[in-house]
């Protein structure tokens, strides 16, 4: 069984399998080399592999592989076997077998039959046995979070099922997640069931908190250790904010915080990597708008925020005498209003995402500014004295200045 090796963030690349051509990998390689993706999910049939060469490409350029089969519950695993032992031989190490079983659409007519879960599980583990025999690490899909049926019943049952039924199977498996942020802060719903017990299945009551966010690791995690007795592997195959679903605003806001949390080790040892959603997507495909790249070849804002990001983090761990220079800061994020002004509302709301997004200060003062590890200016310059924005030059720090809706801002840092 392959050894898991800790990576940072990575990227869906599509919502469909494919293209994979050669210009293809020629054009995403330079966007994933600028935001140190360290994973790229691919999508792949049961019937037609990722070719080879697309595979080696990403593998030189440091990024893994990792196969997500969506395969039709009907499949014969010896029909898929050639395909799982070539992607381990190109070098592939994980793939994620099936997607959202938790939902009626995927079994049409048979939705309505008992035991779903021991049901899948007649798919399940003889591919997930061809893939650990080939070489690969099979992991458990993703579920619908909530789902027709609901996710953490589904993932208790399947995981108890699965034990009984091949122990050493169990013991060999990963399990996937979908961690979107979907309008929620990003620490919703952390710490599990043990921090939110009244959290029943369909229904939250008023002050607590569910499962249904970012933080559905520490609840997957939970029940997976109750049903297999050990915590495994946990990879986000889809996480954080996408474009559609947030403002762009929340958006840059929370997903720079979840390559933060990466690249700082932030988060839980369980989960091995994440993948934000998505690279591109056909230009007639439904979460075409949420393409990272859009189908006319631009590059969306968020990619350029993350790399930034990840420049940054890079160059503080290759400087160590730099970095231990410095003062660790208590302030994360500075967000810096303006503070002569009518209407504060607009003000606050464009700053809401970024106090849900993590650990963040705001104030009035610049000077409280001077040891944050990003300073977020809401508002234009407009907006503040001018000794105000001679503080911030004087700074000499990058920085992010905030549009307020119906209001062009400029950008800066």
């Amino acid at each position: 069984m392959p050894t898991l090796k800790p990576r940072p963030y990575g990227i869906y690349y599509s919502p469909v399998a494919g293209p994979y051509r050669q210009a293809d990998l020629e054009a995403y390689l330079p966007v994933l080399k600028i935001l140190r993706a360290g994973w790229v999910v691919l999508r792949s049939t049961a019937t037609r592999a990722v070719p080879e060469g697309f595979v080696h490409g990403l593998l030189q350029a440091d990024t893994m592989p990792v196969v997500h089969l969506d395969a039709p519950l009907s499949i014969v695993p010896a029909e898929v076997r050639p395909i799982l032992r070539a992607y381990a031989r190109w070098g592939i190490r994980h793939v994620l077998l099936f997607d959202r079983p938790n939902r009626r659409a995927a079994w049409g007519a048979a939705w309505h039959q008992p035991d779903l879960p021991g049901r899948f599980l007649d798919a399940f583990i003889p591919l997930a046995e061809a893939a650990a025999e080939e070489g690969l690490q099979p992991f458990f899909p993703p579920l619908a979070p909530g789902g027709d049926y609901w996710d953490l019943a589904f993932l208790r049952a399947s995981l108890e099922g699965l034990r009984r039924r091949n122990a050493d199977l169990a013991k060999q498996i990963g399990i996937a997640a979908y961690a979107w942020s979907e309008g929620k802060p990003l620490t919703w719903g952390k710490g599990g069931p043990e921090v939110w017990p009244e959290t029943q299945p369909y229904y939250t009551p008023p002050q607590s908190e569910n499962h249904l966010g970012f933080r559905i690791f520490d609840w997957y995690a939970v029940e997976a250790k109750a049903a297999l007795g050990r915590t495994p592997p946990i990879f986000l195959a889809g996480m954080g904010s996408r474009y559609e679903r947030e403002p762009e605003e929340a958006l840059l806001a929370k997903n720079t915080a979840i390559a933060q949390a990466f690249q700082a080790g932030e988060l839980p040892e369980a989960v091995i990597g994440g993948a934000f959603y998505t690279l591109t997507a056909p230009p007639d495909h439904p979460h075409a708008a949420m393409a990272w790249v859009t189908p006319q070849g631009k590059r969306r804002e968020v990619i350029d925020a993350i790399a930034q990001q990840a420049s940054a983090a890079h160059s503080a761990k290759s400087d160590p005498k730099a970095a231990a220079a410095e003062t660790p800061s208590p302030v994360k994020r500075y967000i810096l209003l303006p503070r002569e002004i009518g209407n504060t509302t607009p003000y606050l709301n464009a700053a809401l995402p970024w106090m849900q997004a993590g650990a963040a200060t705001a104030g009035f003062q610049v000077e409280d500014a001077r040891d944050a590890g990003e300073i977020v200016v809401v508002g234009k310059p407009e907006d503040f004295p001018p000794e105000t924005l001679t503080a911030l030059l004087d700074l000499g720090r990058p920085m992010r200045w905030v549009p307020v809706a119906g209001m062009d801002v400029a950008q800066k840092g």
